[in-house]
């Protein structure tokens, strides 16, 4: 994989307002070893039991007391760990969300926007932890499970080495958004792939599909090599025009009016199209019963 950029820059935290006495309190050092709540998910599935999944990976390493005009006045507001946010350019995160990926049931993988970092980070040190606790809980992640796509990956993978990719009628995908495939032969001469995994490529999918779609309704979708890349190409089919190169699917021009007009009988023409029918295109001599393929032109046109 791609190695990610961590920094978030530099900030320089704002004192809050004097009425407010601010005091920051590390927790014990076992607390730790208990998963807050606010990484875990609960989901009521089909028969009607509950299931836990960990989807943040945010440690409690303290707390900060917000104090009233009088002491009675205290809240003690836990403080978490971001330092397992991977903080990633716009270029490749434009969304205001923390965004959770997981493979299974492995550890949760979290990225955000740098500027999302950056005022988070700033929230903390001006001592205002509500709006950081509030998008960095569970309910806020966005979560997205890259297992099922992997499984897709595998799949596809599996059907493009069971047939010859050296053939000029196949294609061989050496990328699939965000998985690169890696075919190598082995000692037999046979391809064998070595998949590797970019997120950053995952990630800029995720920003494109949740911006607002761009206003010339033409630029709505992506260009197909920029979710993938290929080696080969399957011929395209030859223009209504063009003659074609198979040999042994030749049209029959010694048929009916239906067929080929052009050797068809005026009644057997006529069927095809009438002098009417004809005028669409052309003169009515060109719908004539005589030129009954006048009136088929007007079936393609």
């Amino acid at each position: 994989m791609a190695s990610i950029n961590t920094s978030v820059g530099n900030f320089t935290p704002i004192e809050s307002s004097e009425n407010i006495t601010i005091q920051t309190e590390l927790v014990p050092t076992n607390a730790s070893q208990i998963e807050s709540d606010i990484n875990l998910r609960r989901t009521l599935d089909s028969d009607g039991y509950y299931t836990t999944t960990k989807v943040g990976d945010f440690d409690e390493i303290g707390y900060i007391s917000l104090i009233g005009e009088y002491p009675q006045n205290r809240i003690d507001i836990p403080r978490y760990d971001l330092s397992k946010v991977v903080s990633l350019g716009t270029n490749i995160a434009n969304f205001n969300f923390i965004l959770s990926l997981k493979d299974g049931d492995g550890e949760p993988k979290l990225f955000a926007n740098k500027n999302v970092m950056i005022d988070l980070i700033a929230k903390y040190g001006k001592k205002e932890p509500i709006p950081v606790n509030y998008l960095i809980n569970q309910r806020k992640l966005v979560v997205i499970d890259i297992g099922p796509l992997n499984l897709l990956t595998e799949q596809m993978i599996a059907t493009e080495l069971s047939i010859n990719l050296n053939s000029n009628k196949n294609v061989e995908v050496s990328r699939n958004l965000f998985t690169y495939t890696n075919y190598v032969s082995d000692e037999d001469g046979k391809l064998v792939a070595n998949p590797s995994y970019d997120l950053n490529e995952l990630i800029k999918y995720i920003t494109w599909v949740v911006t607002k779609p761009n206003q010339n309704y033409d630029d709505r979708l992506l260009p197909s090599n920029v979710i993938g890349d290929w080696n080969g190409s399957v011929p395209e089919p030859p223009a209504e025009d063009e003659q074609p190169t198979d040999t042994t699917n030749v049209p029959d021009n010694t048929g009916s009016g239906n067929q080929g007009g052009n050797t068809g009988s005026g009644n057997q023409g006529g069927n095809t199209g009438s002098g009417n029918q004809g005028g669409n295109t052309g003169s009515g001599n060109q719908g004539s019963g005589e030129q009954g393929g006048g009136g088929e032109s007007s079936d393609f046109s």
